[in-house]
């Protein structure tokens, strides 16, 4: 099977790195990649977010099975353009109407409402006076979300009057923006993988979402994550499962041909389980944790969902614990970083960790930072402390300047 992946971060190398252990697999080429993920594929240059460019290298390379990383191809059309364009190449990833799941959260509060998906209260705005009169005398804390895509950074936690009248002013002026109730409890993430008609729920994870330890600052596209997670348990999972499934009817009922990824953002709330959010492809870190744990092959289940025909046993997992940490650069999510000379990622895998690639590039042979966040170092183990230790473990051998990251991943975790 020739495959190409779409996306050039930790989770594109990250199965690039799963993918080319298939048998199945001919040949493998990562648009536009990484040099992590070269290690693996071929990388093709290309323009990722024009439909048109990406079916003409679907039609020049060959290609079986397209496999979309980033949310904005979805956006874009690429999936409508490549099964109109090039019928005999299968993609795992949503046309654009199933994908406005997560490009619109407007559409996506609505969808939950519509099937009887628990969620929290919310009201949409497209009018910065009315959703600053509403905000000047709601309910504290309030969650403001930007309704279109906004690289997992797009929502603010307003716990002050001040903070809150703060947040109209995020979405462009012709956007509109999201309100929403804001729930307590612990927040996690369950992907579930669909050809359409069925689905596969894949093992929990928990993300970090705020830049600093304590689940402080800033909102960013994910510092690090951890699995199994130890607080879900049966009652949970079947109520997490009751959401896919209601997620999965309400796509069908509205006429939309699935197939791909249904990430669900939940929070454990004190009066069960509640969606928070949809994204339409593999969550960023989540994804780099699950490939670490997968024991069945990636490529035949994700060929084979693209297909409309998943394998109705389950993949297979590890029984032992993941931890991911994020090394982000030091203005990390204001500003990337570009340049600094990175070393100690041979030495980090020497140690016994994966180390996946999502902002980096290559001058001079030398690799340097090329993007917000750099690198994602994993350890595995038996127990969450043990993989928790050779992250850290992998973490110390790396450097960059200003390299940051969170030192409280996978803290406190029993299993």
């Amino acid at each position: 099977m020739r495959v190409l992946i779409l996306g050039s971060g930790g989770r594109e190398h990250a199965l690039a790195w799963k993918i080319a252990a298939s048998p199945l697999l001919q040949k493998l080429y990562i648009s536009p990649g990484n040099p992590g993920t070269a290690e693996h594929g071929e990388n093709i240059a290309g323009d990722i977010l024009d439909p048109e460019a990406v079916l003409k290298l679907v039609q020049t390379l060959g290609i079986d099975l397209v496999v979309i990383g980033p949310e904005a191809c979805l956006a874009a059309g690429v999936t409508d353009a490549v099964r109109a364009g090039a019928p005999g190449c299968r993609v795992l990833g949503p046309h654009r109407a199933g994908a406005r799941l997560e490009w619109s959260k407007a559409y996506a509060k609505d969808f939950m409402n519509k099937y009887g998906i628990p969620t929290a209260g919310h009201l949409v705005f497209s009018d910065r006076a009315a959703a600053a009169d509403y905000l000047a005398d709601c309910p504290l804390p309030v969650v403001v979300k930007v309704d279109g895509l906004a690289a997992g950074k797009g929502v603010v936690v307003a716990g002050t009057r001040t903070e809150a009248l703060a947040a109209r002013s995020i979405p462009p002026l012709e956007q509109p923006m999201v309100v929403e109730e804001f729930l307590s409890g612990r927040e996690v993430s369950v992907l579930a993988l669909t050809d359409g008609r069925r689905y596969h729920l894949l093992p929990p994870v928990r993300d970090y979402k705020a830049l600093e330890d304590g689940d402080r600052g800033p909102n960013t596209g994910g510092m690090g994550a951890y699995s199994p997670v130890p607080w879900i348990g049966q009652d949970e999972l079947a109520a997490i499962d009751s959401i896919a499934a209601k997620t999965l009817r309400g796509l069908l009922w509205e006429g939309l041909d699935y197939r791909g990824i249904i990430y669900l953002g939940l929070m454990i709330t004190g009066e069960g389980v509640k969606l928070l959010e949809y994204n339409a492809r593999f969550g960023d870190p989540e994804c780099q944790v699950l490939m670490s744990q997968l024991e069945s092959d990636l490529l035949l289940y994700l060929s084979q969902a693209a297909n409309g025909m998943l394998p109705e046993d389950p993949p297979e997992w590890s029984t032992d614990s993941a931890c991911l940490v994020v090394a982000c650069g030091g203005d990390y999510p204001h500003l990337p970083s570009f340049g600094l000379p990175i070393t100690g990622i041979e030495q980090a895998r020497a140690a016994g960790c994966l180390v996946f690639q999502a902002g980096t590039a290559l001058s001079d042979e030398q690799l340097v930072t090329g993007g917000g966040r750099v690198l994602n170092v994993l350890g595995r183990g038996a127990g969450m402390e043990c993989a928790r230790q050779r992250a850290y473990q992998g973490l110390a051998a790396i450097s960059f300047p200003s390299m940051r990251f969170r030192t409280d991943i996978g803290e406190g975790v029993v299993l």
